[in-house]
């Protein structure tokens, strides 16, 4: 996929819905974390509390994604954190996630940007 096609999504005005996520443990950093897992979300999340509670308070690339949080109420996107790096079993994968001021969940992962074996 061409840089522009990924800025293009990036910066894409579509809102973000969730249907019922399933959990699998996964390591970020040193720490084991509970990440809800749902590939029909189409994206990655992530709470802004989490991202600054074990990514640090690096600035988030700007996008203008919006999360639907209930019938006709969506949640503005405070950005975007570039290549995470999490590990799941064996693999290890470098996402991008969608930052939200929220508190239903710390972390969503809907799909991969690049894995690595």
């Amino acid at each position: 996929m061409s840089n522009e096609c990924v800025e293009d999504s990036e910066l894409s005005f579509k809102e973000i819905q969730i249907h019922t996520p399933s959990t699998i443990q996964c390591r970020i950093n040193r720490t084991m974390i509970d990440v809800l897992y749902n590939p029909i979300v189409g994206a990655n999340l992530m709470s802004k509390s989490f991202a600054s509670t074990y990514l640090g308070d690096d600035p988030f690339a700007p996008n203008n994604r919006s999360l639907r949080i209930a019938l006709c109420t969506n949640l503005k996107g405070l950005g975007l954190l570039h290549n995470v790096t999490i590990h799941h079993d064996k693999v290890k994968m470098a996402l991008d996630f969608h930052i939200f001021d929220m508190e239903d969940f710390d972390i969503m992962k809907g799909h991969p940007r690049k894995t690595f074996r």
